[in-house]
Parts: C-alpha cells; sequence; structure tokens
C-alpha cells in the first residue's frame, strides 16, 4: 500500500500511527487508505517497496476484494485473513499470482471505520511469507487500539496516556491487552504501570519489580536500566541498550512519555526468546539469505561465530564472512548494534 502525499504545513502524525500499530501487532507492513466524502483518497504505506506501493496504487487497488469483505463485517470489527486460502483472493488470480505472491504478502488483519464527515477510512497491516498467522486476538488487539484512536484524522492523542480522570482506566486497559511486555517507569526506575503481559515475564523483569534485590547481577541490571531511563528522559528521545541479567542477555529500549513529565515506557526482550519467524522477516526486510538471517539469530542469542560455526560444520571464517554482509545490508556495525535491530525486529 502507497506512500504519502505531501502533507499539510501541520504535523501529520498519520504515518507514526500506522508504524505504531504495525510494531503492536508484532507486522512487517502495513497500509491506510482514506476515501474522502468529496471522492479525493489518500495512501499511506509503512514498510513497502516503492514499486510494491505504486503497482497497488496504479493498478492492484482495484482486484482487491478486502473493501467488499469489510462491508460485510460490523464497523470496527476487524478481518483477519490468509490470502493464500481466502475464497475472495485465491478467486482474484491475477491479483494473487501477479501481485500478492511476488511481494510475499501472505497475511492480513485489516478493519474500516466512516468520520462523522463520510471519510471511509481503511487500514491493515501485514506479515509476509513465511511468518506465522495473525490470531484473532491480534484482530481484537486492532479493534481496541482503532476504538480508541479514530478521532477525526485518526491521529493518537499527542499527550500520550489520556490524562482525563474519566479516560484514565479505558487507556491502560487498551494497553493492558497487548501481549508485548510494557511498563512506564520513573526516573528512578519505580514502576509506575506494567500490563499484565510484564508481570508474568521473569528474569530481566522480575529484577525491575524487585527494587530491594540484593544479588550483584539483578543490581547492575537494574543500574544500566537506570542509567538508560536517565538517558531517554535527558534527551527526550528513544534509547537502547543490551542489557545482562541472570538467564542472559536482554534488549531493552525505553522512551519518554508524551504528556507524562518524567516517565518512560520501558520495553525488554530476551534475546533467547526472540520470535522463531524472525529468521523470515531478516529475509524479507533486509535481504538476507536464509543462512544469513540463522547467523544472525544465533549471534543475538548468544552463540560466539566459533560455536556457530561448529554447530554448521564450517570455518570460522566463513561465518565472519557471513556476518560481514549480515552488517552491510543491515547498516549496523558491531555485534551489539545488530542484536539491538533484532530487539527492535523481534516485536
Amino acid at each position: 500500500m502507497p506512500q504519502p502525499q505531501a502533507t499539510t504545513p501541520a504535523r501529520d502524525h498519520s504515518a507514526e500511527w500506522l508504524a505504531h500499530l504495525v510494531a503492536m501487532l508484532g507486522a512487517e507492513a502495513g497500509g491506510m487508505l482514506t476515501l474522502h466524502a468529496d471522492g479525493r483518497h489518500r495512501l499511506l504505506a509503512h514498510n513497502h517497496t516503492e514499486r510494491a506501493v505504486a503497482e497497488y496504487r496504479d493498478y492492484y487497488c482495484r482486484l482487491d476484494p478486502l473493501p467488499s469483505l469489510l462491508a460485510e463485517r460490523p464497523a470496527g470489527r476487524a478481518l483477519v485473513i490468509d490470502t493464500t486460502t481466502h475464497p475472495a483472493y485465491v478467486a482474484q488470480r491475477e491479483l494473487s499470482a501477479d501481485y500478492l505472491q511476488p511481494h510475499g504478502i501472505d497475511h492480513v488483519i485489516a478493519t474500516q471505520w466512516q468520520g462523522p464527515d463520510g471519510t471511509q477510512h481503511y487500514v491493515g497491516v501485514q506479515r509476509f511469507r513465511g511468518a506465522v498467522p495473525f490470531h484473532p486476538r491480534q484482530g481484537a488487539e486492532l479493534d481496541a487500539l482503532i476504538r480508541h484512536w479514530c478521532v477525526d484524522q485518526a491521529q493518537p492523542p499527542p499527550q500520550g496516556f489520556d490524562t482525563r480522570e474519566n479516560e484514565r482506566r479505558r487507556s491502560c486497559d487498551i494497553v493492558a491487552q497487548l501481549p508485548t511486555p510494557l511498563a512506564v517507569v520513573d526516573g528512578q526506575l519505580a514502576v509506575i504501570w506494567a500490563n499484565p503481559a510484564a508481570r508474568k515475564e521473569t528474569g530481566a523483569w522480575g529484577a525491575l519489580f524487585d527494587g530491594s534485590t540484593r544479588h550483584r547481577e539483578d543490581f547492575a541490571l537494574r543500574k544500566r536500566l537506570l542509567e538508560l531511563v536517565y538517558t531517554s528522559l535527558r534527551q527526550n528521545a528513544e534509547a537502547e541498550a543490551l542489557v545482562p541479567a541472570t538467564d542472559g542477555l536482554w534488549f531493552a529500549s525505553t522512551a519518554p512519555l508524551h504528556g507524562k513529565p518524567g516517565l518512560a515506557l520501558l520495553r525488554l526482550v530476551a534475546t533467547h526468546h526472540f520470535a522463531a519467524n524472525l529468521r523470515y522477516r531478516l529475509e524479507r526486510l533486509f535481504s538476507l539469505t536464509r543462512t544469513e538471517a540463522e547467523v544472525t539469530v544465533r549471534l543475538a542469542q548468544g552463540e560466539s561465530p566459533e560455536a556457530i560455526a561448529s554447530a554448521r560444520g564450517v570455518s570460522v571464517e566463513t561465518v565472519r564472512g557471513q556476518l560481514r554482509s549480515v552488517f552491510s545490508k543491515t547498516g549496523t556495525h558491531r555485534q551489539g548494534e545488530l542484536v539491538c535491530l533484532l530487539g527492535r525486529v523481534a516485536g
């Protein structure tokens, strides 16, 4: 789905909002089509190639059965589709053979809503070939996010969590439904809020919640997280790092919570728990070969080049050559940078 057209002088958050939906649902790409009541239309795309955008805009959008499928659903109800098996897509042989298959778009979650002015909005997120299919539960997550944010231009509130008293519980409940472990912390690393997914985690999450820990490893981890949160709040920007815990290496990322001075959103992902479909994402997003993607994931999970070479039955120099290719394709230069990149992609 296509690139955004020129925006107005006022800042347009639509592309950021679409990217956020993609990240929240663990997808590779997303698209949004807006049909205005006066006949104008606008297309947005996230993580699609320029070629795919142009092809869809200029021709294949006419063959896409998605609008008619959504029209049969209650307003605001997401539709979860496997484009390789759904009858409506199988019937569109040209769309499937010449567009969906070449671009690897196998799985879609989509929904629609109509604005007060009659504008019709369609939004969908996609997973590519080899990825795990979407689950109906993720459709419910998309529904919740849309219900919360589809006001006027379909923008998330700029202040982040809604500060109005009668909306506060609703805001937190929506985030609580997400399967991604998340927590809000202050500058002293005190947990202000955490969703159930985070409270079920152990390892680094356990050390975060147990502020009174006296274990040396947990103390060092908390110190590193505190430095990360301080940097993020001081610079008013996202910050990320790899932090060691008792059960291995973790990817940590923090971002200031807009509208809540002194608070940051914290995400922790264990490198040894990276999603099984991460290899396929790396192949698709960075054009890695299957071997390069496997070597990258093994490295992120803590294996040394020597151990990877032994497991694969090749020389260490072969593995190092493959890593040099990975660094070049991903735009990274060191192992730490590469693992941080995987932490963002893992979702």
